[in-house]
């Protein structure tokens, strides 16, 4: 009797299953990294608005005259003088504005985000 040699190698369909399933998991890993950044990037805004309301409060105690500021005054307020730019995920904003509240207060548009449904939002529903 003769062995016949064993044929090794993959066949089609399995090399096919080996690719979907690499896709799939691929996909997933996409997916994954995707809602990190956005995450990263509502954390470095949302610091970035808390740096500028602060800065605003500085400001008004330097200056208790004033009823507005403008985003360039806060500058020396800022460790590194440079004026950070909102999320660019958000969309509508390409910079800050900074406004006092009648009682005082400083606010900081666009104010914090959060992520929801793959995308940031402002915490306050804007």
């Amino acid at each position: 009797m003769k062995l016949k040699k064993k044929n090794q190698g993959f066949t089609l369909i399995e090399l096919v299953i080996v690719i979907a399933i690499i896709a799939i998991l691929i996909s997933i890993a996409a997916m994954k990294y995707s809602k990190t950044n956005l995450a990263a990037e509502a954390a470095a805004h949302n610091s970035n608005v808390k740096v500028l309301k602060s800065a605003g409060i500085l400001y008004l105690i330097d200056h208790p005259d004033e009823k507005s500021i403008s985003i360039e005054n806060l500058k020396p307020y800022i460790e590194s003088g440079k004026i950070p730019k909102p999320a660019k995920h958000l969309g509508k904003a390409t910079t800050f504005t900074i406004s006092v509240t009648e009682d005082g207060d400083v606010d900081v548009e666009p104010g914090l985000v959060k992520v929801s449904n793959n995308s940031l939002v402002e915490e306050n529903g804007k």
